[in-house]
């Protein structure tokens, strides 16, 4: 369902980095050295309503996990560091708040801070280091590693495809008509595609794109076995 959008924000899209003064963290700066050695990606987060940038593809990935759940209400990255020894520090990779109110610090761990086993299972290397400090500094740290990424790159390659077209809806003065009508077309099937859509309703094709994506980033529908890269998708109310 792609429009052929890159994954930056267009010029007409909102470029705050500013937080929510509201909530209790704010992102780390990074220092001009991190980005020079770093790989850094940049994007307008509509969850968030700002600019999000964020160090290394691993991380990327987390934050294109937490754009298109629903259930995450915002999420900040680099919300605070942990003392590891009395020289060493590290990043919390995220914070986030879900829509009960829930509060979680993620650390995120790449394929070179796991410990494989003959039985398969992944463990996560300096472990007790890691709890050692997150106690010490008055907080839980919840792990996220590489390999259950990985098990989720179909998703997050959707997601990718996905982030442009939500940016299209962001700004789209028709997006509360064209939504409605899409619902009301699932009122009486339980699915519908794209290209049927664009077929029976009044409106540019790629706006109906952008409405659908706006939809499954709200969490109110979801793509059914879709590849990336396919030309057109089959869509279907979420159920709780």
């Amino acid at each position: 369902m792609t429009s052929g959008t890159s994954a930056t924000a267009g010029t007409e899209t909102p470029v705050s980095h500013a937080t929510d003064p509201a909530l209790p963290y704010e992102p780390r700066k990074l220092s001009r050295g991190e980005r020079s050695r770093r790989e850094v990606f940049v994007f307008f987060s509509s969850r968030n309503r700002r600019v999000v940038t964020i160090a290394d593809v691993v991380n990327a990935a987390v934050g294109l996990k937490f754009e298109f759940d629903p259930t995450v209400q915002a999420y900040v990255e680099r919300p605070r560091r942990l003392h590891l020894t009395a020289k060493q520090q590290i990043d919390v990779s995220f914070w986030s708040r879900n829509s009960s109110g829930e509060e979680r610090f993620w650390l995120v761990i790449p394929e070179t801070g796991t410990v494989g086993s003959t039985s398969g299972t992944v463990a996560i290397r300096d472990r007790v280091e890691l709890d050692g400090a997150a106690a010490r500094a008055g907080i839980q740290l919840h792990y996220l590693t590489e390999a259950q990424l990985l098990s989720a790159r179909v998703w997050l390659s959707t997601a990718f495809e996905l982030l442009p077209l939500v940016w299209e809806y962001d700004r789209l003065p028709t997006r509360s008509l064209i939504r409605n009508q899409i619902r009301a077309r699932l009122v009486n099937v339980e699915r519908v595609s794209i290209s049927t859509l664009i077929k029976t309703l009044d409106f540019a094709p790629g706006n109906i794109r952008a409405v659908v994506a706006g939809m499954i980033h709200a969490g109110e529908l979801q793509l059914v076995d879709y590849r990336p890269g396919a030309s057109d998708a089959v869509v279907e109310a979420k159920h709780a």
